[in-house]
């Protein structure tokens, strides 16, 4: 359906391109802004897409339809424009979460690498400020694996004695393992009971 605006525009293409181009950009700016705002919700690239859309008016004004309408080749430009915008913003998506899924588990693995060489550090330091005794002990229960009974055999210790020191070797761990880091829990790692 041709207005009375496209039937002016078509006779100025003829003679003033400038002029027939500034009568429909005065015209339709606006509600092709209004539109190109409803659908991105951002005025700065709603701009642009309406800018985008007169451009491509202009590089096609000598071919448009003389029968058409200039504001319906407008929005239907838009709305290509609006639509290549989504499915760029798609690509984009999916590919920052397939990057995000590929490194996360690498960083992941990375902090717990380091969260783990630091305990293993803070541990060693723990064992070596501990009477020889309870670090004896502990070593025989955490590296021999061996049962209490068969520490107090080897040690001519009572089973209570092996107990009481490894329960405090267990306390001391915690409490230092605790104020490196007050959300970690003992790793289970090092201060495996038996």
């Amino acid at each position: 359906m041709c207005t009375e605006l496209d039937f002016n525009f078509f006779l100025l293409v003829k003679s003033d391109k400038h002029r027939a181009f500034k009568l429909v950009f005065e015209a339709y700016w606006q509600s092709l802004y209004k539109q190109a705002y409803k659908r991105v919700q951002c005025a700065d690239i709603a701009k642009d897409l309406v800018q985008d859309s007169f451009l491509s008016l202009w590089d096609k004004i000598d071919q448009l339809d003389s029968e058409g309408s200039v504001l319906a080749y407008l929005y239907a430009v838009l709305r290509n424009k609006v639509l290549k915008l989504y499915e760029k913003d798609e690509v984009r998506a999916r590919y920052a979460i397939s990057i995000t899924a590929l490194e996360a588990p690498s960083d992941l693995h990375a902090q717990n690498a380091l969260i783990e060489k630091e305990l293993k550090s803070l541990i060693e330091k723990e064992l070596a400020s501990m009477p020889p005794r309870m670090r004896e002990i502990y070593l025989l229960k955490k590296d021999e694996e061996l049962s209490v009974k068969q520490i107090a055999v080897n040690l001519s210790l009572s089973e209570q004695t092996i107990k009481n020191q490894l329960q405090t070797a267990y306390q001391r761990l915690r409490v230092r393992v605790k104020d490196y880091n007050p959300v970690l829990e003992p790793n289970e790692l090092f201060l495996k009971k038996k």
